[in-house]
This record gives structure tokens, C-alpha cells and sequence, in this order.
């Protein structure tokens, strides 16, 4: 199981890699530790926790050349929109993982979603 999670992972790396978006986004959370681990090869440092969302953070501005459609970019994957949240921002559910956006939360905060019109998502405020 834990193989096919992380070849998925990899293929949807690829896939936003391809369509211009991954440049526009950071893999933050627990699925960092494998490619932490391949780069930083010296470090002797394993986790045993992995959460089952993959985790991308959005930086304030996007610049992608065209607009991408994420989960028509992931669909035949076996990806679906599951929204999550009162507002309703956009979780792109998996049997195996699930991708969750994230925006860094300024100022007040807000329970409601940040959409990201470029990609074609709502990513949720997430505060540090």
C-alpha cells in the first residue's frame, strides 16, 4: 500500500510538473520526509507518521502561462472533488491519498475558502 501511495504521489508530481503548476506550489506536511530523505541522503532521519493527504501549500501569487484544471489534470487517476469545511474548499479525494490545498491565513483569519482561480481550486487558510 505504502509503495502504491508514494507512485501515485509521484505521478501527480509529474503531472503538475508537466501542465506548469507544480512551480506554483509547495509540497508541505509528512509526504515531504521521502524526497527530504532522498536529497538530504547523509541524515539518518525516518518518520513513522504519515498522514494520508498529500499537502500543497499555495504561495501568495500564481503565475501559470494557462489556466490549469487540477482534477481534470488527475481524473483518470482516480481522483474527485470532496469539499470539505463550511464554505466548501476543494479536497481532491483518493482511495489511497487525498490532496489538500493550503494558503498561508493573514490578518483575522477566515473560515472561508481562497480561491485559486489559475488552478481551478478553493484552498483553505491555514494559519503558519
Amino acid at each position: 500500500m505504502e509503495k502504491q501511495q508514494y507512485e501515485l504521489c509521484v505521478e501527480v508530481l509529474r503531472r503538475l510538473d508537466k501542465a506548469g503548476a507544480l512551480k506554483n506550489l509547495i509540497l508541505v506536511g509528512s509526504w515531504c520526509i521521502p524526497f527530504y530523505q532522498g536529497y538530504f541522503k547523509t541524515v539518518k532521519y525516518s518518520s513513522s507518521i504519515r498522514s494520508r493527504d498529500i499537502d500543497f501549500m499555495v504561495p501568495g501569487s500564481i503565475k501559470v502561462k494557462a489556466k490549469v484544471d487540477l482534477l481534470e489534470l488527475l481524473k483518470d487517476l482516480g481522483f474527485v472533488v470532496g469539499f470539505q469545511g463550511r464554505e466548501g474548499y476543494i479536497r481532491l479525494e483518493h482511495p489511497d491519498p487525498a490532496i489538500e490545498f493550503l494558503v498561508p491565513e493573514k490578518g483575522r483569519g477566515s473560515d472561508k475558502p481562497f480561491p485559486v482561480k489559475e488552478l481551478s481550486i478553493n484552498a483553505q487558510p491555514l494559519r503558519y
